[in-house]
């Protein structure tokens, strides 16, 4: 058995079937062994292939160094290694900026410090961005929730070329997918079958940065497939961490969503991989709760939306009668800021429950508050916006009787009652790039 001060995480090699469309990553850890992760993209042509392959084979080099924090985190390994190729010096920083902070709430949740010893090595040769002429059209993330339907529908209004992109198999999404009448391109991921053995042998186990591996499978898709965009729907409320550490560094459970990862990744994919290829995401100049105004208006999506993460398990969805749990932090905040909307009607037939008068759920909507307790470890917004919508519950003769809204409104009254003015404005920085229709989305409102 290796000691902690000389364990070491290993990238091995990838192997791409352009025939095919198969991809396989090899990694090894000295304590837990070999693990290989497996994805299956739709085939391209061979002349497609050989167009792309220099930017192809960096965008996979990415793929391969970004995706080995799933089984890098089994151990949390001192030394990292590489049998084949290094990054560079930019492509080196994303990672280890990405990991560290991608694996701080693991990290936190497991009594942990920062893990600042994770440092990628580097090589000091750039490489060079190599492909220009790719099609102008765009490659959107679809996860099933109210995020990428506004993002859709927007881009569906704005006459844009689109078709919808989603890594595994859930058949939630493909049901989602089909409610819009949009093309879904489906990347396959199988990981490791090893992970839960060896989590039951005592590894490290928690949250992974997953979107910034997905953010990696969209841009070799869009280089497959010939799309000059590829876009996500993370708003600016993903830059609010949930807890700072003992030297005082925010833990974000959503850091792969952030602005910051966003430019990195960004900045590579322009210097690195392809010039004209853009990465951004169209959602982030606004707030969650202002997104949630939107997804009102696209009252067709009601039967058929979910931001529930039990619908999303590696074994299938654990929702059996419905697409909400009705139990979880993403249900408790979703519930509070359609509410002020939407009829209340509405809302409950879509969840089947009142939320705001569980019980059950006070202590959790007081966290999302900011009353007591920390913001949850999982994609929510801002406990400003969460106060903002219990304020205008509290003048809601539908909503004001209920005991969330009797419980909590009284305890947020210290809270600047105008912190929510600016939440419904449009505010820089994004990367929402000058071309085609795509800054028109700004000032775009549904009917």
């Amino acid at each position: 058995m290796t000691t902690a001060s000389n364990h070491y995480f290993e990238f091995l090699d990838w192997q791409f079937n352009p025939d095919s469309g198969h991809l396989v990553l090899n990694y090894f850890d000295s304590q837990f062994g070999f693990f290989s992760e497996q994805f299956d993209f739709p085939a391209a042509t061979k002349t497609r292939y050989e167009q792309i392959q220099q930017p192809l084979e960096t965008a996979l080099n990415c793929l391969h160094w970004m995706a080995g924090v799933s089984y890098y985190k089994t151990s949390l390994a001192r030394q990292l290694k590489f049998s084949q190729n290094l990054p560079n010096d930019r492509q080196a920083a994303w990672l280890t900026e990405t990991w560290q902070s991608g694996l701080a709430e693991l990290a936190f949740e497991n009594q942990k410090p920062w893990l600042d010893f994770i440092d990628f090595p580097s090589q000091s040769k750039p490489e060079t961005a190599s492909i220009t002429g790719l099609q102008a059209r765009s490659l959107v993330a679809i996860g099933g929730g109210k995020d990428s339907l506004v993002s859709i529908e927007m881009l569906k209004n704005l006459a844009e070329d689109i078709s919808l992109f989603v890594v595994g198999q859930s058949t939630f999404i493909q049901s989602v997918a089909e409610k819009t009448s949009i093309p879904l391109l489906q990347v396959r991921r199988t990981v490791d079958a090893r992970l839960k053995e060896v989590n039951e042998q005592g590894a490290f186990n928690g949250h992974v940065p997953i979107t910034a591996i997905n953010s990696c499978v969209a841009v070799v898709a869009a280089l497959l497939f010939d799309y000059d965009s590829v876009v996500f729907s993370n708003e600016r409320s993903a830059d609010v961490g949930n807890v700072e550490d003992e030297k005082g560094r925010w833990v974000n459970h959503q850091y792969s969503k952030s602005f910051e990862f966003e430019q990195a990744w960004q900045s590579i994919i322009h210097n690195d991989i392809a010039i004209h290829l853009d990465y951004f995401s169209l959602l982030r100049p606004f707030s969650e709760l202002a997104v949630v105004k939107k997804f009102a208006k696209l009252t067709p999506y009601f039967p058929y939306f979910s931001s529930c993460n039990r619908n999303f398990h590696l074994a299938g969805s654990r929702n059996s009668a419905n697409h909400w749990c009705g139990e979880c932090p993403k249900c408790a905040f979703v519930f509070l800021c359609l509410a002020p909307f939407i009829k209340k009607q509405q809302l409950l037939h879509i969840f089947n429950k009142n939320l705001l008068a569980d019980d059950q759920l006070q202590d959790l909507f007081a966290a999302l508050l900011g009353v007591k307790g920390q913001k949850p470890f999982e994609c929510v917004g801002e406990e400003r916006e969460c106060r903002t919508a219990m304020r205008m519950l509290a003048e809601h003769t539908d909503w004001n009787d209920d005991p969330a809204v009797l419980n909590w409104v009284d305890q947020i009254a210290h809270f600047d009652p105008q912190e929510g003015d600016r939440l419904f404005q449009v505010s820089t920085p994004h990367q929402i790039p000058d071309k085609r229709n795509f800054l028109q989305a700004l000032s775009y409102e549904f009917k």
